[in-house]
């Protein structure tokens, strides 16, 4: 036995917070069609992936009639963001939503800055121009004494 589906878009609603971003997507609990009523969606019948490309990809699908010809389906598709922690996103359904919660990362990290490498290059770089600086006068004054012919210098 064959379904037909019917396609529909629910409600989304974005929640940004400073350590995480949460996708609330709001599902029908009741559909009221041709006085039949329909139970809302399962946790089950949910789908919450991470694509290849970096895309949040959340889809579902469900009958809706009791002799399981019909049902309703969605996918939805969001581009996640660089300063998300793709490795961390989470889902929960609760009443009717799904709540995506996608925590972030460091300012530093979301940058794509590798915080501990980027101090070792600044120490680095410090210890650099030191030695550069110090050189620069040990040469200044080696050439001073050998070849300046001052008259307070050599007395």
């Amino acid at each position: 036995m064959e379904i037909t589906y019917e396609e529909f878009e629910p409600f989304c609603k974005w929640k940004r917070e400073p350590n995480s971003d949460t996708l609330e997507i709001h599902l029908p609990g009741k559909i009221l069609k041709k006085r039949l009523e329909i139970a809302g969606f399962k946790r089950q019948q949910l789908r919450v992936q991470l694509s290849s490309s970096g895309n949040l990809v959340i889809s579902g699908e469900r009958e809706s009639d009791s002799d399981g010809k019909k049902g309703n389906r969605f996918r939805r598709e969001f581009k996640v963001s660089n300063e998300i922690e793709a490795n961390q996103i989470r889902a929960q359904f609760c009443s009717g939503i799904l709540y995506v919660i996608m925590p972030k990362r460091s300012t530093a990290e979301a940058a794509g800055v590798d915080v501990k490498a980027s101090t070792m290059n600044w120490s680095k770089r410090l210890a650099m121009e030191i030695i550069v600086a110090v050189s620069s006068a040990v040469a200044v004054g080696v050439y001073v004494t050998k070849y300046c012919q001052c008259s307070h210098l050599g007395s």
